[in-house]
């Protein structure tokens, strides 16, 4: 007997889905005598069958159009299924995820994911959850995480499903508006600080101008005012520096050629980086564009990067600069890599605070990478600073070739 699926149609016209079994009926000779078998209807079997195709198809269609990563995993964590999302942001293919554990595959930090499989197992789900991923190529992603625990009637967890969102470029963005936010709050005391001390400040060094000119050039005590001049004189550096990063002065935008400023500025350091054993390279982009630029404002911000790149490597060390045109953000993007000591992660977010600083042992006062982030802003351009503790610091400088085009 055997089973067969046909069409039939119906008296009225419309078709009838059936399944054929039949079997060979013979005689006493062996010889075929007949035919003998059954027809079941499964039109309406086939119906629900092609309905539950259709919503399954829809179902995938919606799954795979999803813009955030989808997850499916079992008890475990091992991943089960997972849509074309979730390869984009973890940079595996559709074949590679399945099988693989994202409790133990994808995560960097460690108390982050004992923290997130104690909230989906106690509480049974999780809502915007962020932590850190490293993708297959090494890279490091901020990814926020909304998930539920599917558990049967006995209570016990089936699967785990949930939305993965990369949020590191909506972070960034967020980081830059709290940096602006609290530097325009702090300009606006720092300017009326600066400019309410140096009024007092140039009163004091022309009274000690006046006592040291009434004595003579051999009397000692002129050392002592000429010390507290210099140490005026110091002060008075200092909050006109103040001011200028807070309220840089209007001077007037030219053509300005970058790789021209980076190599002058090399050039200037060249007996300093042979001094402390530090190897230099560069690749600067042939023909890059000039921009509407305030030249010395500009090397300024080079010239205060190498400073901290020189310092971050004692013993010596690799100093990179590099310059690169993105075409598709119409920006020159410059490069400036260190195999220094590196800055720790607390530190890394308040590096451009004004005052600031992680130099205990060199005296400073904390304003050099606070000047740089106000004159990159003044050209309408952002720094973005990438560290590992032990291993250096790469600060990437973005300057606009058009600030004013929309």
């Amino acid at each position: 007997m055997s089973s067969y699926e046909g069409t039939f149609k119906h008296k009225d016209g419309h078709l009838v889905y059936v399944s054929l079994s039949s079997h060979v009926w013979r005689d006493k000779e062996g010889n075929i005598a007949g035919y003998r078998g059954f027809v079941v209807d499964r039109t309406q079997e086939r119906l629900i069958r092609d309905q539950l195709a259709a919503s399954e198809t829809k179902y995938r269609d919606l799954f795979n159009s999803i813009p955030d990563g989808v997850f499916v995993t079992d008890a475990k964590g091992t991943i089960t299924d997972c849509n074309q999302a979730l390869c984009d942001i973890m940079g595996y293919t559709r074949d590679e995820l399945p099988g693989m554990n994202y409790y133990r595959d994808f995560f960097v930090n460690a108390d982050d994911v004992m923290e997130l499989r104690r909230r989906l197992t106690g509480e049974g789900w999780v809502n915007d959850y962020e932590l850190q991923i490293v993708r297959k190529d090494g890279t490091g992603r901020d990814v926020s995480l909304s998930g539920y625990a599917m558990r049967n009637e006995q209570g016990e967890v089936l699967t785990y499903q949930g939305l993965i969102r990369d949020i590191t470029e909506s972070k960034r963005l967020r980081r830059q508006l709290i940096q602006s936010e609290r530097l325009s709050a702090m300009g606006k005391m720092a300017s009326h600080l600066a400019h309410e001390l140096n009024n007092p400040v140039y009163g004091i060094m022309n009274c000690l101008e006046l006592v040291k000119n009434e004595l003579p050039k051999t009397d000692e005590k002129r050392k002592y005012l000429e010390l507290a001049y210099n140490e005026c004189k110091r002060t008075s550096g200092l909050l006109l520096k103040m001011l200028k990063f807070f309220r840089p002065d209007d001077e007037k935008k030219l053509p300005t050629d970058i790789n021209r400023l980076i190599e002058e500025t090399l050039l200037f350091y060249e007996r300093q980086f042979k001094n402390l054993n530090i190897r230099v390279s560069s690749d600067l982009a042939p023909d890059l564009p000039t921009i509407m630029a305030v030249g010395s404002h500009l090397k300024q911000v080079f010239i205060n990067m190498i400073i901290n790149a020189n310092t971050a490597m004692p013993n010596g060390g690799d100093l990179h600069v590099g310059s690169s045109l993105d075409l598709n953000r119409e920006e020159i993007v410059v490069t400036i890599e260190d195999t220094g000591v590196g800055i720790s992660p607390r530190n890394v977010e308040r590096i451009f605070d004004a005052f600031f600083t992680t130099k205990k042992e060199v005296k400073g006062v904390g304003l050099g990478l606070s000047i740089c982030y106000g004159l990159i802003k003044e050209h309408y351009g952002r720094i973005d600073v990438a560290s590992e503790v032990g291993k250096g610091t790469t600060f990437t400088i973005y300057l606009p070739l058009n600030p004013f085009q929309e």
